[in-house]
């Protein structure tokens, strides 16, 4: 047994050595496993190796061999850029004098390398190096954006020439200076999109590209700036009344744009409040009624263009409000005399004040009062009375709108049986 190990290790040792002489071969030989060619100088080299290049792609032609019947064809070499030199393809037939490379990056340069391909599986010593730089599709001509619609940009271009053109990218560069894809026009002869939901009166920047059925690229175009349509101007003149009962009046100036179609009133009880949309209207004055006295609002008006487009909010807000009541009357006297309630109370000075009324209540103040209007003077008598029935009296003043003051406090009468 030991004998016959011996005699097996001498053999494994033995072909290990042939095989490893077999497989030092020079001049960027395969390796025995097919990683390395085999190196023949005895087979025909490549002669007069001819380039097309393309975008994406490059064509070879070469001199037929003088003898193809001594070769089975040819292989096709490619340098990487790390120096590895790569088999591309192995071409079996010894009469071919063309072949091609593809998928390859367009303005890139490349560099390659030819054998002959032997009967025993030998190669040839690969040819000089074969050195091309792949080509371009020119940019896209005459790129323009609108400056002009609302929300959105529209990009025009001229068609591109290239017949092999199967699309357009467009491009838009974000705010960090970098074009990004935003969409795809699927026809050579399809010249046209539009960039939508975009903000309003902002530029932005595209760019095309077209890009051919294999995939390659072109250039990019120039850069076309776009801008969308301007929000309208801020509206001025705004005056709010202060003076009407129960209502407030706005009034502001016509905006001198030819396309604003309406105006939007915005209010709020306050300036820390939201402002809410209470109406659009064509004209340059508007009504609140409140139906209230002395009731504050603050109003904000923003115009409305026809293609939709709304102004900016303003930053400040006009203040407006309701007519307050007129000045309460204070009673300064209220007895019972000959049968009759006579009631007294201070003049009011203000000039608001048109006249005073006087409210008769008879049991509770929840019963409907008796009302006596009119009241230039500021005293009252009341002479149809009953005897042991309790009134309450209360005087408010008048102005010319017929707006109350609120009630002054009560005098309660009594006629004795």
């Amino acid at each position: 047994m030991k004998l016959q190990k011996k005699i097996l290790y001498y053999i494994i040792l033995i072909l290990f050595s042939l095989l490893a002489g077999c497989a030092s071969m020079q001049n960027n030989v395969l390796t025995l496993f097919g990683s390395q060619d085999k190196i023949d100088p005895s087979l025909p080299m490549i002669k007069n190796i001819k380039t097309i290049n393309d975008v994406k792609s490059v064509g070879f032609e070469w001199d037929m061999i003088d003898n193809p019947s001594s070769i089975q064809g040819f292989v096709l070499y490619r340098v990487e850029k790390n120096g590895n030199i790569k088999k591309i393809a192995t071409i079996k037939n010894p009469l071919a004098t063309h072949y091609y490379d593809d998928a390859l990056m367009p303005q890139t340069p490349y560099a390659y390398e030819m054998s002959s391909l032997g009967k025993n599986g030998f190669v040839s010593p690969h040819s000089p190096a074969i050195r091309i730089k792949t080509s371009f599709i020119d940019a896209v001509e005459s790129v323009f954006a609108s400056n002009d619609y609302a929300k959105q940009i529209k990009i025009i271009w001229s068609p591109h020439p290239n017949p092999s053109i199967s699309k357009y990218i467009i491009q838009r560069q974000d705010e960090r200076g970098k074009f990004l894809n935003i969409g795809v026009v699927k026809n050579r002869l399809y010249v046209e999109y539009f960039d939508k939901d975009l903000q309003d009166g902002k530029e932005y920047r595209y760019r095309v590209i077209a890009e051919s059925f294999e995939g390659a690229k072109s250039l990019p175009s120039v850069v076309a700036i776009g801008k969308t349509k301007a929000k309208p101007i801020s509206i001025t003149g705004v005056k709010a009344s202060n003076d009407l009962p129960q209502k407030i009046k706005i009034d502001w100036d016509k905006s001198p744009q030819k396309d604003i179609v309406n105006y939007r009133v915005y209010a709020a009880p306050s300036l820390k409040d939201n402002f809410k949309m209470i109406a659009e209207t064509k004209s340059t004055t508007y009504t609140d009624n409140l139906q209230s006295n002395g009731a504050e609002r603050f109003y904000k008006i923003v115009a409305l263009d026809s293609a939709g487009i709304e102004g900016e909010m303003p930053l400040g807000a006009v203040k407006g409000a309701t007519l307050s009541p007129p000045p309460i009357p204070v009673i300064t006297k209220g007895v019972i005399q000959n049968g009759q309630a006579i009631i007294e109370w201070d003049k009011i000075s203000s000039p608001r004040v048109k006249s005073y009324a006087v409210y008769r209540f008879e049991g509770s103040f929840s019963s409907k009062p008796l009302r006596f209007s009119d009241i230039t003077k500021n005293e009252f008598i009341d002479k149809d009375m009953v005897a042991g029935k309790k009134y309450r009296y209360q005087v408010v003043s008048v102005d010319v709108n017929g707006l109350e003051s609120a009630p002054s406090k009560a005098v309660e009468l009594l006629i004795n049986r």
